[in-house]
């Protein structure tokens, strides 16, 4: 898991894109604030899940792999990876309110 913390880095700010510019279209919206709120959450959890989770539950086998090389750990990846979504979404909240404009 370790070894996938500078690989999976991009996770962050990816997730807190998505997150800042989600949820303020959202709040900007009077028509479809539900639907963008929905889309962005799902898109988050589809960050947070693909494809590490997906593997956690059902690796890939073996003979798939080149002689030699080992799984790697999909359940710690997963974890990172939904680290990186939460903390990411956190970090557009931080953002969202520090750069809030007084209307």
């Amino acid at each position: 898991m370790f070894i996938g913390i500078p690989t999976h880095f991009w996770v962050l700010p990816a997730a807190g894109v998505i997150a800042y510019f989600g949820l303020k279209w959202a709040d900007r919206s009077l028509t479809r604030s539900t639907l963008l709120r929905t889309v962005t959450y799902l898109m988050l959890l589809a960050l947070a899940v693909l494809p590490n989770g997906i593997h956690a539950l059902f690796p890939p086998t073996p003979e798939l792999m080149v002689t030699g090389q080992s799984l790697p750990n999909y359940k710690g990846l997963f974890y990172l990876d939904t680290f990186y979504v939460f903390a990411g979404w956190a970090l557009s909240r931080v953002a969202k309110l520090k750069f809030r404009t007084h209307e």
